[in-house]
């Protein structure tokens, strides 16, 4: 219980007069003044301050006597880091009057909320629905507290301050509203909006789908000749990419995935990326699975079916990069214990060239029994420079600059190149989109 704003503008009038009252006796007294005014302004002071404080105090007591309110809140379990979800909140209260409230909630750290704290005035046994929008920023575990109900009295002199409802826990997802949105695609807009470019199948390491009329464009290859010659028209096999192949994600969560780019970090970036590349392999027919290293050891088996994915995100939704530097070599050893299938090794990492020293021979143990796909991260900040005009002499410097850097992470690509890795080198933002392209070249090039 709190005297509110109203009663604490009241007394400040009190003091007025009480100030106001004294000045005038002062006056009276110094200069000869008719002291009837400083009577006057001390019986009104006088009153004044009886009837504040009998009425508080009846409003105090008849507001002990009034039933606390109730409050619970309603919010999504599961949410997207940096998506905006609506939280409601629902007060109601049994007393026999009209009753004002504000209503605030202890909602988690790293959040961005608009419309609170709300006000509303309440009828006996009503239900008020109140929403706030509500953005997490990061990752993992979120914690509400309870919900702060500040009601007041019937003659606004006090306010009571209420605490309800229940602390509350929900997870804090990478964003999967890149998949969703796929979901919503048929199959030639799932390409097209995403930017999967499909190549031509090669016919090699592609199975055996079903038998059908040619068309022009068949290559001869493709033509079943005994089909043909039993039904006098030309029959060509059809083929489509190998199902039952693994993609192993093999994630770094050293210190330099913590790089910022806009609103998330390189290993947010790197995670969403995953998420729809995982997503995708287990729609064709792929099994997925997880390795992660640089002072953050998860493993996660490879497994079919859609179903799947939900298991990702639950294995990664609370990772978050480390301050150590990433020992690729023991990711490698570590992998290959593992899992001795062949498979797509997807390595996601930001690697400089004054790397390739420890990377080249986990590339070489890698390569032993699996493809590898090096997915290397680029700071924005360098396609910012290059994109710039030259237009003075600090600008010359900074580009010549970027440019060898640039210039030494091509060469670590060629060098990657060389060993058989399919390299990609992307801004973080073009990520998903770069290796999912990649892994439908190599589905249909049966390079796995």
């Amino acid at each position: 219980m709190r005297p509110s704003v109203v009663a604490l503008y009241s007394i400040a009038v009190w003091i007025a007069l009480a100030l106001v009252t004294a000045t005038l006796k002062v006056l009276a007294s110094s200069f000869d003044w008719d002291a009837s005014y400083a009577e006057t302004f001390y019986q009104i002071w006088y009153w004044f301050g009886i009837g504040l404080g009998g009425v508080a105090i009846l409003d105090l007591i008849s507001m002990r006597l009034e039933s606390v309110p109730q409050a619970y809140r309603s919010v999504n379990k599961n949410v997207a880091v940096g998506s905006q979800t609506k939280v409601q909140l629902n007060v109601r209260h049994k007393n026999s009057r009209k009753i004002n409230f504000i209503v605030n909630d202890h909602y988690p750290e790293h959040s961005q909320v608009e419309d609170l704290p709300q006000s509303l005035i309440l009828d006996q046994g009503q239900v008020a629905k109140l929403q706030y929008s509500l953005r997490v920023l990061k990752r993992g575990d979120a914690s509400f507290g309870k919900i702060r109900v500040i009601s007041r009295s019937r003659f606004n002199l006090w306010d009571k301050v209420t605490i309800c409802g229940s602390e509350e826990t929900i997870k804090v997802y990478p964003n999967f509203a890149a998949i969703h949105h796929y979901l919503l695609l048929s199959a030639d807009q799932q390409q097209s909006q995403m930017g999967i470019r499909l190549s031509q199948r090669r016919g090699d390491g592609l199975e055996f789908h079903q038998l059908r009329e040619y068309r022009i464009g068949d290559s001869i290859r493709q033509i079943d000749w005994r089909a043909s010659s039993r039904l006098n028209k030309l029959i060509s096999k059809e083929y489509q990419e190998e199902k039952d192949q693994n993609i192993v994600f093999l994630l770094d969560c050293g210190r330099r995935m913590r790089t910022q780019d806009d609103q998330l970090s390189h290993f947010d970036h790197s995670l969403n990326a995953m998420l729809m590349l995982g997503y995708i392999g287990l729609k064709q027919g792929d099994a997925v699975g997880l390795s992660t290293f640089g002072g953050l050891s998860r493993w996660l088996p490879p497994q079919k079916g859609t179903y799947f994915i939900n298991s990702l995100m639950n294995q990664v939704y609370d990772c978050h990069p480390t301050l150590q530097a990433s020992d690729f070599i023991e990711a490698a050893t570590e992998l290959n214990k593992r899992i001795r299938k062949r498979s797509l090794v997807v390595l996601i990492s930001n690697c400089r060239n004054e790397d390739w020293v420890e990377l080249e021979p986990a590339i070489r143990l890698l390569n032993r029994h699996h493809l590898v796909m090096l997915a290397n991260l680029r700071e924005q900040a360098i396609d910012d420079i290059m994109d710039t005009p030259v237009d003075s002499f600090e600008s010359a410097q900074r580009y010549a600059e970027t440019s060898q850097f640039f210039a030494q992470r091509q060469s670590l690509n060629t060098q990657c190149s060389v060993q058989g890795v399919v390299s990609v080198d992307t801004a973080p933002k073009h990520l998903a989109t770069e290796i999912v392209n990649q892994y439908f070249k190599i589905k249909r090039s049966g390079k796995l």
